[in-house]
């Protein structure tokens, strides 16, 4: 599926995303760490990418700053979070997606500065944590919390152990699912297709579903 290019502004930064225009429903993809070698173009990234596309959505992945063409220096996770929130503005004003109808995909570092934006902000329709390193940083998510929510971990990960991901797991508000990935670690090399089946699988069941409930109790 043919992505365009796009610049997308930050805090006076230009960032270099990829847009895949669909239907009506949008997703905002957030790469792993930039000091580590994280992008859009990483093996997780594009096997997420993949799964909402052949869904149907719309999908934007980005650079943070200071990654590939992206202006400005990495700023470990303090100016990132303003990054997310223009790539979710650029979907709404540019595309006209409704926020109702974005959901926010993070991995790793991504998903914890992911998380981080949709504080304090107009909810979404749901949001994904694929490996949140829930083991070493403090994940500081409320249990009230709005939207449609996936968690999902490779049983292997050193960053996301079992019992961090059940506490995480616990403080968030239906409706809610986990998924683990049998002997996968923090970087799911060879596991892809794993994770895009459960991206896929929830996507039409968990999204789906939560929908069609909407829909009966107005």
């Amino acid at each position: 599926m043919k992505e365009r290019e796009i610049t997308i502004p930050s805090g006076g930064l230009r960032l270099e995303g990829r847009l895949y225009r669909e239907g009506p429903r949008g997703a905002v993809l957030c790469h792993p760490h930039p000091l580590y070698g994280g992008s859009m173009d990483n093996n997780v990234v594009l096997a997420a990418v993949s799964a909402f596309q052949k869904d149907g959505w719309t999908t934007l992945r980005f650079n943070f700053r200071g990654v590939g063409r992206s202006e400005g220096t990495p700023g470990d996770g303090l100016h990132e979070v303003e990054d997310v929130e223009a790539a979710l503005q650029i979907l709404k004003e540019n595309e006209g997606i409704d926020e109702r109808e974005t959901i926010l995909v993070g991995y790793s570092f991504g998903a914890w500065v992911g998380l981080r934006a949709l504080t304090g902000r107009p909810p979404l329709r749901g949001w994904v944590a694929i490996a949140p390193p829930v083991g070493i940083w403090d994940f500081p998510i409320g249990s009230g919390l709005e939207g449609v929510k996936l968690v999902v971990a490779g049983s292997q990960d050193p960053f996301c152990p079992p019992e961090a991901l059940d506490s995480f797991f616990n403080k968030l508000s239906e409706p809610k699912q986990r998924a683990v990935i049998p002997g996968g670690d923090h970087f799911l090399w060879g596991r892809e297709a794993e994770l895009k089946a459960i991206l896929e699988s929830w996507l039409q069941e968990g999204v789906s579903v939560s929908q069609n409930r909407k829909a009966l109790m107005k």
